[in-house]
């Protein structure tokens, strides 16, 4: 039991981690690589001890180096690019002067 129970862990980490490294948050994809990794290993510990061979350690490792790989492609060759931030700079003092001049035609009243 407790030897499918990690499988179906390595798995459902192995997949998310194939998931997670192919969208933008592929630095996230990290983690469940690391979970699927250690499943992985549980399994082949396991295995030996029972000296059975099973499939899913080899499906398990080889989801981990796919996405192992995609997420450090991404993290090398992938750059964001910032726009025209002059237009922003100016896009934000505009706005500091409309809230100045807002501000200046309030009237306060002291009576409160």
């Amino acid at each position: 039991m407790g030897k499918k129970l990690i499988i179906i862990l390595g798995f459902i980490a192995a997949v998310l981690a194939v998931i997670i490294a192919v969208t933008p948050f592929s630095n996230l994809s990290v983690i469940p690589i690391a979970i699927a990794f250690v499943a992985g290993l549980l399994i082949v510990f396991l295995s030996k001890k029972d000296n059975s061979k099973t499939k899913s350690i080899q499906y398990i490792f080889l989801m981990v180096i796919i996405a192992l790989v995609l997420t450090v492609y991404k993290s090398v060759y992938y750059t964001s690019e910032v726009g025209n931030t002059e237009q922003l700079e100016q896009r934000d003092e505009e706005n500091l002067e409309d809230s100045k001049e807002l501000l200046e035609e309030i009237d306060f009243d002291e009576d409160i």
